[in-house]
C-alpha cells in the first residue's frame, strides 16, 4: 500500500479511470487518500433521467459538499422508457426537473453536458400527414433545449463540451433560446450532434421533401457551427439521413483554426470543395473519422427540388430518357486517401467504415468504427426513386436496368485498398480491414426490416446479384 501511495496522484487518477463502478466502490473503502481519488472517478460523470431514482441520486450529490466537486460531465436524458409509441401519449417535462436542473450550476467543476432525446421525431407541421407519432413533440424538445441552455448560461464558468443526441432536424425559433445557444456555443472545445429527422413510413422516398429538414441543414452552419468556430477542437456530425447533397449542407464557408478532430457520419462527398474544406484544416487536424460516409459518384434531382440541391442548375445536365437533372463526381476514395497522406501533415489517426448503427444513430463512438471499405462507400442519389433515393451502384443492375442514364458504381477496389493501407501505414496504424461479409449483409437486412417493414426485396436482390 505504501508503494501505491508514493505514486503521483495524477497517475493514480488515470489508473482508476479504467476501473468499473464495482472496483471504484471497493476502492472507496480503503484509505482516505485513495477513497477521494476513487470518489472523484466514480462521480466524474453523472446522469439525470426522468425517473424518481435518478433525480434522488443527483439531489444527493448536490446536497453533499464533497460529492458536489466530482462531476465534470452530465447526461440529461429526457427519454422516458415507460412510454412507447403505440400509446400515443405525449411526454411531459418530468416533475421535479424545474427545481433540480437549475441547481446544477452549483457543480463547480462541471465542464461538459449532453442532452439526449428520443430517436423518433415527428414535426407538428400541418403541411404533411404523419403516419406515426412519437412521445417527444417539437415543443417538448424546444422546451428542453431552452432549459438546458439557460442552465449552461448560468454556470460560473463556460462549459467546454456540448453534445445533443437525436437533435431534431428543426431548429428552435425562439429568439431567447437562440441567443442562449449562441452564448453556450461560444468558446466550446467540443461539439457533438447526432441528427434525427422525420420519416414517412408509407413513402420514405418523400422524407427529404419536408421543409423542416431542408431548412435545418441550410441553417446548421450559422446556427450551430459558426458561433463555436474560433475555439472548436472537436467536431462530430452524424445524421439519420445522408447529409451534404440533398438536402444541402454547405460547410465550405466555415473555418475552424484550432480543429484537431473531425468525425462525420452518413456524410456524402460529391464535389471537390468538400475535400478542399477538410484539407484547409491541415495545420491542426490530427484525427478523422468517417462513419458510413459515401462518395456520391452519380446523382439526379427532380427540377422542382433544385432549391434544396447542393449544386446550381447550370452545373447539371439532362440525360436521354429522363426529365431529371444529372451530375457526377469523378474523385474516388483512393484519390482522397492520397490527398490526406500528402496534405495533412499532422494527421495521426484515421478511420473509415462503420460503428454500431443497429439501434440508434451513433454517438460518441468514433473510436468504435470498424475500419473497412464496404460496397456502400460509393452511392448514387436518384431523386424520386423509392423506398430511398440513396442507392448502391450494384442495385441498379437488377432494380433499375440502367434506365434513364443511371450508372453503376466505380470498380476500383484494388486502388482504394492500396491507398488506404498506404495511408494507415504512414500513420502507424495497424488495422485489419473488413470488406463485405455475412455480418454486414444481415445487418443491412435488419435495418431495412425496421425501416421499410420488409427486407424481402433486399434478400431477392442479393440472391440475383450473387447469381
Amino acid at each position: 500500500m505504501s508503494r501505491l501511495l508514493n505514486l503521483p496522484s495524477e497517475l493514480l487518477a488515470r489508473t482508476f479511470s479504467y476501473g468499473n463502478r464495482s472496483s471504484l466502490k471497493s476502492l472507496r473503502q480503503s484509505c482516505r487518500f485513495i477513497s477521494q481519488l476513487a470518489t472523484d472517478q466514480l462521480y466524474r460523470t453523472v446522469r439525470l433521467k426522468p425517473g424518481e431514482t435518478s433525480q434522488n441520486l443527483l439531489q444527493g450529490i448536490l446536497n453533499n459538499p464533497n460529492l458536489r466537486r466530482a462531476p465534470r460531465k452530465i447526461y440529461i436524458d429526457t427519454v422516458d422508457e415507460s412510454l412507447n409509441y403505440e400509446d400515443e401519449e405525449e411526454q411531459e417535462w418530468p416533475q421535479g426537473w424545474d427545481n433540480l436542473v437549475p441547481q446544477m450550476n452549483e457543480l463547480p467543476r462541471l465542464n461538459a453536458a449532453v442532452l439526449c432525446f428520443d430517436k423518433g421525431f415527428s414535426s407538428d407541421s400541418t403541411s404533411h400527414v404523419h403516419y406515426q407519432d412519437f412521445p417527444q413533440t417539437p415543443q417538448f424538445r424546444f422546451q428542453a433545449m431552452h432549459k438546458l441552455f439557460s442552465l449552461l448560461e448560468s454556470l460560473p464558468h463556460p462549459i467546454q463540451e456540448l453534445g445533443i443526441r437525436n437533435l431534431q432536424a428543426d431548429n428552435p425559433k425562439d429568439p431567447k433560446t437562440l441567443a442562449k445557444l449562441g452564448k453556450v456555443l461560444s468558446g466550446l472545445l467540443s461539439l457533438r450532434l447526432s441528427i434525427t429527422s422525420e420519416t414517412n413510413d408509407a413513402a420514405t422516398e418523400h422524407d427529404l421533401e419536408y421543409p423542416e429538414i431542408r431548412k435545418f441543414f441550410k441553417e446548421l452552419p450559422s446556427t450551430w457551427l459558426s458561433p463555436a468556430a474560433p475555439s472548436l477542437q472537436h467536431l462530430s456530425l452524424c445524421s439519420f439521413e445522408y447529409m451534404g447533397f440533398y438536402p444541402h449542407l454547405d460547410l465550405s464557408n466555415l473555418f475552424f483554426p484550432r480543429l484537431k478532430t473531425l468525425s462525420l457520419g452518413n456524410f456524402c462527398f460529391f464535389h471537390d470543395c468538400q475535400i478542399d474544406w477538410i484539407l484547409k484544416h491541415g495545420d491542426t487536424l490530427e484525427e478523422i473519422y468517417f462513419d458510413e460516409c459515401a462518395i456520391f459518384y452519380d446523382f439526379c434531382i427532380i427540377e422542382e427540388n433544385l432549391d434544396a440541391c447542393a449544386l446550381p442548375r447550370n452545373t447539371l445536365v439532362r440525360r436521354e430518357g429522363s426529365n431529371s437533372l444529372y451530375g457526377s463526381f469523378e474523385k474516388r476514395w483512393h484519390d482522397i486517401f492520397d490527398l490526406f497522406a500528402e496534405r495533412l501533415p499532422k494527421l495521426r489517426h484515421f478511420r473509415i467504415g462503420r460503428s454500431n448503427w443497429h439501434t440508434n444513430i451513433p454517438f460518441e463512438q468514433e473510436r468504435d468504427i470498424k475500419v473497412g471499405l464496404h460496397h456502400n462507400r460509393y452511392m448514387c442519389c436518384y431523386d424520386g426513386w423509392g423506398p430511398s433515393p440513396y442507392m448502391e451502384g450494384g442495385d441498379l443492375k437488377n432494380l433499375a436496368n440502367l434506365k434513364d442514364g443511371w450508372r453503376l458504381s466505380p470498380e476500383c477496389d484494388d486502388e482504394d485498398r492500396a491507398a488506404l493501407r498506404k495511408l494507415l501505414a504512414k500513420l502507424g496504424q495497424s488495422v485489419q480491414e473488413n470488406y463485405w461479409d455475412s455480418y454486414y449483409d444481415d445487418y443491412i437486412v435488419d435495418l431495412v426490416q425496421k425501416r421499410y417493414g420488409s427486407a424481402e426485396w433486399y434478400r431477392i436482390h442479393k440472391l440475383q446479384s450473387s447469381g
